[in-house]
């Protein structure tokens, strides 16, 4: 339990409408109360060996550059398409459009509840006309007429009975529920961490879109190069195909040898519609991404494009500003905040409710009557307690202290997770380094290959066969190469969702 501060309460007083020397007494007499439940203190730590040390586990391995990292990290590639796409795409996705809607939402209900801390203050003016019954007024004619003659009066000399009468009023009220057991400022708090949990959830959309919108990327430009070389490698073997056929024909070449070159021709045109069908299924992915029809991107995107460039010093900082910065994490330990404030929110059902009402007001029969002589001051302090419900209350504290406890067990895992995730994409990305680099070596030694059998074959010391052949092997080499660069930029992506960049602060904030 967390005692209020008296001058605090006494502040938030201060704002009521006057309602007189008494009203304020009683503000000030009963503002001295306490928060209920526990007060929330921060995260507890978690993996704290791996937290403070000055670098993540498998960062070494990766070969990175101890340093902070860029948070766009796709302005580093050096590609203004893919850097043009993800701008478009976090202004215009639809989920992120829905997960703005939802931290408006929460942000709006935190105004509420900071609003029902306040008093409520309203003003009125009315008018009343009262008909009663003629059965009412001829009733009390002959009572007065009874009482005047039983006095020995004349009842004649009695006036008839009008009761109809016109009431005009104009108030001034207010009403304020006296927070003594801290139920709004828990509900306050609640819906305080609420709207964090909900801002740190659109920053986590930011981060897997971006994610996932340069990883398609990159698989596009990918398989353009690929088709490419596909293209390429199939017309080298027709073209070889062609020549065994013409030595065939002169008894230079064998039957198996032409079946054998067919085989690789149908393999190779296999390829090309798969690919072809990777590239529109990559468009669609894209539009989809970027909140446009399927086919929107296809002519701007048509053109073929190098790989983005790898940066020459990737940065990777230590674990502590990984768990500060992740919006998962940040999300986990809003959430296990509003649960804490949930708990004092139930407590409080235990309490009495206090609620103080006031009125200033005048009334007349007429509008000039509405002088100060016809106003009318009422202070009401009220009290409520639900005496025979403790048991639902009871109810609603164990369940909210076991949601508690859940949202705890939740972020301790979400922070194991993130070290997790973080740890694997740097193995991953060290990895696919060397897989990259031992992929060029062996395109080159392809290339090497090629050239050297060109030469004897300019001299006439090889066959065009065996220089298509080596030209052909060349182009596997290149086509194992891109997918070894464009794996590696994959990885590189992945390192960039798993350190938690490529999220920016929602407006408002």
């Amino acid at each position: 339990m967390q005692c209020i501060d008296p001058k605090t309460r006494a502040g938030r007083a201060a704002g009521l409408p006057g309602l007189g020397a008494l009203a304020g007494a009683a503000v000030l007499a009963l503002t001295a109360g306490c928060t209920l439940g526990p007060q929330y203190e921060g995260p507890p730590e978690v993996a704290q060996q791996a937290v403070s040390a000055a670098q993540l586990q498998r960062a070494a391995q990766a070969g990175v550059a101890a340093a902070s990292p860029p948070a766009q990290w796709w302005r580093t590639l050096g590609d203004d398409a893919l850097a043009s796409l993800i701008d478009q795409a976090l202004q215009g996705n639809p989920n992120l459009r829905a997960a703005d809607a939802r931290l408006q939402a929460s942000r709006a209900l935190l105004s509420q509840r900071r609003a029902e801390m306040l008093p409520s203050v309203g003003a009125s003016a009315g008018y009343t006309y009262l008909n009663a019954p003629r059965s009412l007024e001829r009733g009390l004619d002959r009572a007065l007429r009874g009482a005047a003659e039983a006095g020995g009066s004349d009842p004649n000399a009695v006036a008839g009975v009008d009761l109809d009468t016109e009431l005009y009023t104009v108030a001034l009220d207010a009403s304020w529920e006296i927070d003594l057991f801290g139920r709004r400022q828990r509900a306050t708090e609640g819906a305080l961490a609420q709207a964090g949990a909900d801002e740190a959830a659109l920053a986590d959309a930011q981060v897997r879109l971006a994610a996932e919108l340069g990883q398609v990327y990159v698989g596009y430009r990918a398989d353009q190069r690929r088709l490419a070389l596909a293209q390429d490698g199939l017309a080298k073997v027709v073209r070889m195909l062609e020549l065994t056929r013409q030595r065939r024909a002169q008894g230079a070449a064998t039957e198996i040898e032409i079946e054998r070159l067919v085989l690789q021709q149908r393999q190779e045109e296999a390829r090309l519609p798969q690919l072809e069908a990777q590239l529109q299924v990559a468009l669609d992915q894209m539009a989809l991404i970027t909140g446009q029809v399927p086919g929107a991107l296809d002519a701007r995107l048509a053109g073929s494009q190098a790989l983005p460039r790898l940066p020459a010093e990737v940065a990777v900082d230590d674990a502590a500003s990984l768990i500060r910065r992740r919006p998962d994490v940040r999300r986990a330990e809003r959430e296990l905040a509003a649960s804490t404030a949930q708990i004092g929110e139930a407590l409080s059902g235990y309490f009495p409710q206090v609620r103080l009402l006031g009125l200033i007001g005048l009334g007349a029969t007429s509008p000039s009557g509405l002088t100060a002589d016809s106003a009318a001051v009422m202070v009401s302090p009220m009290l409520s307690w639900s005496l025979l419900d403790f048991g639902r209350v009871r109810a609603r504290v164990d369940q909210a202290r076991a949601g508690r406890e859940a949202r705890l067990a939740s972020y301790e895992g979400t922070v194991l997770a993130a070290l997790q995730d973080a740890n694997g994409a740097l193995a991953r990305f060290g990895a696919a380094r060397r897989q990259w680099a031992t992929a060029g070596q062996a395109q080159a030694s392809a290339e090497r290959a090629r050239d050297l059998v060109q030469q004897r074959y300019a001299a006439g010391a090889a066959s065009l066969i065996d220089a298509l052949d080596t030209q052909r092997q060349a182009l596997n080499a290149q086509d194992q190469d891109v997918g070894a660069q464009a794996q590696l930029l994959a990885n590189y992506i992945a390192l960039q969702k798993s350190l938690g960049l490529g999220w920016q602060r929602p407006a408002g904030v």
